[in-house]
C-alpha cells in the first residue's frame, strides 16, 4: 500500500510536469495567475457573504463560484484575445513551464495527502510512504500561513467544541477558525503568568494542534489552560467548567495532573472560591 502511495504521489507530480511542458511557460503562468486571483477573488466573497448571513455554508457556496468562474474566465480571455507568445514555447520556457509543473503537482499533493490521511487504513499507509509523508509533515505550515494573512475561514478539523470531548476521539467537522499565534503571553490558569506560543505540531495522527507552554510552571496545552485561550476555543469560562466538572488538564498536551483556575479570570472577571464544605470543588465568583 505504501508503495501505490509513492507511485500515485509520482504521478500525480510527473502529470503537472507533463500538462505544462506541453503548454509553454507563458500558459503556465496564466494557470498560476488564474489560482492566485481565484482564491482572492473567492476569500473576498466568503469574508462578504458571510458577514452578511452569518453562515459557513453560505460563505463556501459564494467562494466556490467566485473562485470557478475566475477559474474559467482567465483561460477564456486568453483563447479569445489568441495570447501564445513564442518565447513561452521556446526550450527554455517549456524547461520553466515543467519546474513550475512539478511545484502544482506537489502542491495537489500537499493539499490532498492529508485529506485522504483521515482514513485510518490511508493514514498508515501515508506513514510509511517515503515521498507522500513528507506532505504531512508540513501541514502546520497552513495553519502558519492562516494565521499570518488572519484568513477568517472555518477549518475541517477534529478540534473539540465541548471542553468535556478535548482528547477524545472525534469525527472531522467543520469549526471556526482560531488564530492560535495571537494568544501567546495568554494567563497561565496555575499560576497566572503569561505562556508562550510554541507552535502547531501534529499528533499521532494527521491532526496538527497548537501547543503552549507555561515558562513560569510548565503547564503544556492547546490553549486550553489559559483563561483567554478556553473563552475562545469553547465560549466559557474555565472557572464555570471547573466549578461544574472539577479541576481541569488539557485533553491534548496533558500535564498529569488537573488544577482549579486560580485568581480572577481577565476576560469575565470571574474567580473560583471553596464551595460547600467536603463538596471540595468550588464555585464561580460573579
Amino acid at each position: 500500500m505504501a508503495l501505490l502511495v509513492d507511485l500515485l504521489t509520482v504521478l500525480v507530480i510527473l502529470l503537472g510536469v507533463y500538462a505544462e511542458v506541453r503548454r509553454g511557460l507563458f500558459l503556465t503562468l496564466t494557470d498560476i495567475l488564474r489560482l492566485v486571483l481565484a482564491l482572492i477573488a473567492g476569500f473576498g466573497a466568503y469574508s462578504l457573504v458571510h458577514r452578511l448571513t452569518h453562515s459557513y455554508t453560505a460563505g463556501f457556496v459564494a467562494l466556490a463560484v467566485v473562485a470557478f468562474l475566475v477559474v474559467m474566465l482567465v483561460p477564456a480571455v486568453v483563447r479569445l484575445a489568441r495570447i501564445d507568445p513564442g518565447w513561452g514555447k521556446s526550450i527554455a520556457g517549456r524547461v520553466g513551464a515543467g519546474m513550475a509543473g512539478a511545484g502544482l503537482g506537489m502542491l495537489i499533493c500537499a493539499t490532498f495527502v492529508p485529506v485522504l490521511g483521515r482514513r485510518p487504513d490511508v493514514l498508515i499507509a501515508l506513514e510509511r510512504s517515503h515521498l507522500a509523508r513528507p506532505f504531512l509533515d508540513v501541514a502546520p505550515a497552513f495553519y502558519y500561513a492562516a494565521d499570518r494573512l488572519n484568513i477568517d475561514l472555518p477549518v475541517l478539523n477534529t478540534r473539540a467544541i465541548r471542553f468535556e470531548d478535548e482528547g477524545l476521539a472525534a469525527q472531522a467537522t467543520l469549526v471556526e477558525r482560531i488564530n492560535y499565534s495571537r494568544l501567546d503571553g495568554a494567563t497561565c490558569i496555575n499560576c497566572r503568568a503569561p505562556v508562550r506560543f510554541t507552535g502547531y505540531r501534529r499528533r499521532f495522527d494527521i491532526s496538527v494542534s497548537p501547543r503552549f507552554v507555561c515558562p513560569n510552571c510548565g503547564r503544556t496545552s492547546d490553549g486550553c489552560q489559559t483563561f483567554e485561550g478556553f473563552h475562545r476555543m469553547y465560549g466559557h469560562c474555565p472557572v464555570d467548567v471547573a466549578a461544574e466538572l472539577g479541576p481541569i488538564d488539557c485533553g491534548v498536551w496533558a500535564n498529569g495532573f488537573a488544577v482549579y483556575p486560580e485568581g480572577e479570570c481577565p476576560v469575565d472577571g470571574k474567580e473560583c472560591q471553596p464551595g460547600p464544605r467536603g463538596t471540595g470543588r468550588p464555585r464561580p465568583i460573579d
